[in-house]
């Protein structure tokens, strides 16, 4: 009978007795040898790795290689090596079953040919899950009580606040809080999270890490109830809902300017998440092409008659940083329903899947499949080499955490690609964007302001006042959300 092995340890069982990679090869491979007729054919590990679900790199491959028939038997030092979760266990055994494969444990009696035999291994199964989850319930009771005692549980502490080491407590770090609450005070004005990215960019301001700001880190900030001393903490194991913890960390802002901005943001969102607050249509999303900064909404009025106009200001021209005129919000709106209907026309008539960009993309999708397969290869490699002993448990164990490391960066540079690919307008949403510039004359400016602010991200322009005033303005770039 062909026999294979699966061996594992996770990351705090590295160095216990009995459970290293080198004891469970050792014994599983003696159990093998005792059995007449039975042969090792390939052994399987997953060193560092949890066993909270199958999705390893020796299961995975272990799965694969049941459906081609390499062996007839499974062998493994114990059940919890390689199962911990009754579901997977269930999963597992009927994998084994369809492809008649049998599973046998060195230290515990198992025969999963007879009713018997899979109803007793799905009890110890049933053990092995709770054993796992009241550790799990044992650590979220302790980080539990570290919250609420108002010390570090670990990890990043959010923008705003650091941890002094000395004093054990949190403080806030000035320059930071002081943009965040020039965060909260444009929200709680009406900005959305990413107008406020947009300006807080354009201020050169970025990241504790160095990036530039987008919309998801604006809105996880303002979220955030620790700005206001509040600590947020979730059990999880138990499925409870979040609880919070006051006074934890010093205030940044209020309570109120903090309840005040949740209030706007949840307006702001009713109507498809793109609400706004005043009626000027195209404040902030049409853009300079000088200086790359948005544009403001201002009024004016006529002295003779009285009349009230809206017109748009770059945002840098105040400060003198731009020398772009400001342009009424008529001429904005003569010049841009053409163009919009130009763009959607443009976009029908062409093959969206097949642009440049996307292009582009499925080249370096290609080449990062093509690298995420030399990993699998290689560890293929590592595995027989491990298993003949060319290599020793320590080298073994170094290349595989290496391999784990560099699929762990593939696979999230390919999740970033395919949630780059398509940025372009979705030929189903160009039909349904043609029907609202139909009827965008009979809307009012708050339905206009929402309808642009669901299409398009930026709108940039330049104007040139020698020319006659109806041919100033000039479209150069819609750019789509």
């Amino acid at each position: 009978m062909r026999a294979a092995l699966y061996i594992r340890v996770s990351t705090e069982e590295q160095s216990k007795e009995g459970y290293s990679l080198a004891a469970q090869k050792e014994k599983c491979s003696k159990f093998i040898e005792s059995q007449p007729d039975w042969d090792l054919v390939k052994i399987y590990a997953d060193p560092g790795v949890s066993a909270k679900d199958l999705k390893r790199p020796g299961v995975q491959q272990m799965l694969e290689d049941i459906k081609k028939g390499f062996f007839d038997v499974i062998v493994v030092y114990r059940l919890d090596r390689l199962v911990r979760r009754v579901l997977d266990l269930h999963n597992l055994l009927d994998d084994f079953e369809k492809n008649n494969v049998k599973f046998k444990s060195v230290t515990e009696v198992f025969d999963t040919t007879t009713a018997m035999g899979k109803f007793f291994i799905t009890i110890v199964g049933a053990m092995a899950e709770w054993e796992r989850d009241n550790l799990s319930e044992r650590v979220s009771m302790g980080m539990e009580q570290i919250v609420r005692e108002g010390k570090w549980k670990g990890g990043e502490v959010g923008y705003g606040h650091m941890w002094d080491r000395n004093d054990k407590v949190f403080v806030v770090v000035e320059e930071e809080a002081k943009y965040i609450q020039m965060m909260y005070q444009w929200s709680i004005e009406g900005d959305g999270d990413i107008t406020i990215a947009h300006k807080l960019n354009e201020m050169g301001i970025t990241t504790r890490q160095g990036n530039w700001w987008t919309n998801t880190a604006v809105g996880r900030i303002l979220r955030n109830p620790k700005n206001y001393g509040t600590s947020k903490r979730g059990v999880r194991t138990h499925k409870q809902d979040s609880f919070l913890v006051d006074d934890v960390y010093p205030p940044i802002v209020s309570k109120e300017t903090y309840d005040e901005s949740m209030r706007v943001r949840k307006n702001r969102f009713r109507f498809s998440g793109r609400n706004v607050k005043n009626d000027f249509i195209y404040s902030g999303v049409l853009a300079c092409s000088r200086c790359g900064s948005t544009f403001k909404g201002n009024r004016t009025t006529a002295p003779k008659t009285g009349t009230e106009y809206k017109f748009y200001v770059c945002n840098n021209r105040p400060e003198k940083k731009c020398d772009c005129p400001s342009i009424s919000e008529k001429l904005v709106e003569d010049k841009f329903i053409p163009n919009l209907r130009q763009a959607i026309d443009d976009l029908s008539n062409v093959d969206i899947d097949l642009d440049d960009g996307n292009r582009e993309i499925e080249e370096q999708k290609q080449f990062v499949s093509k690298e995420l397969q030399k990993i699998k290869e290689r560890r293929k490699k590592w595995q027989y080499a491990w298993a003949n002993e060319a290599i020793s448990d320590e080298d073994f164990s170094d290349r595989t955490a290496e391999e784990s490391r560099k699929e762990k960066h593939y696979l999230s540079v390919l999740d970033k690609l395919e949630r780059n690919k398509g940025e372009s307008l979705p030929a189903s949403s160009v039909v349904e964007v043609k029907k609202l510039i139909d009827n965008w004359k009979i809307l009012n400016d708050q339905e206009k302001k929402q309808l642009l602010r669901s299409l398009v991200n930026r709108i940039v322009v330049d104007i040139d006042k020698s020319r006659q005033i109806d041919d100033r303005l000039k479209i150069k770039e819609i750019i789509f959300n």
